[in-house]
């Protein structure tokens, strides 16, 4: 029984500037490693931009937080505030109640 196996395309390799390998496409249209690693860079550079974008948007929200925070406690004080001139009020009103309760017998 005879076996047929296509051969895997050969690549070619040659040395570049610094030593380093650069490999040759084995097809038209296929990346070098040179290309797949500038892209791979350039996506890399893109990603810490917009983590760097992502950070400085996270600490003007926490800045933000803060002020709410401030606002929502200064505005707690008001309604303690409010809560205890309204318990003064119904006081008052009472005893004006009372007195023209008084007045009226």
């Amino acid at each position: 029984m005879e076996q047929y196996t296509t051969p895997l395309p050969q690549r070619q390799t040659r040395t570049g500037g610094l030593g380093e390998a650069l490999e040759v496409p084995a097809t038209a249209g296929e990346p070098t490693c040179t290309e797949l690693l500038a892209t791979i860079h350039g996506a890399r550079v893109a990603l810490e931009g917009k983590i760097e974008t992502v950070a400085v948007e996270v600490n003007l929200l926490r800045a933000d937080l803060r002020k709410v925070s401030d606002k929502v406690k200064v505005a707690e004080g008001s309604i303690v505030d409010l809560q205890t001139e309204v318990g003064t009020l119904r006081k008052q009103m009472a005893q004006v109640t009372s007195t023209v309760g008084t007045l009226e017998a």
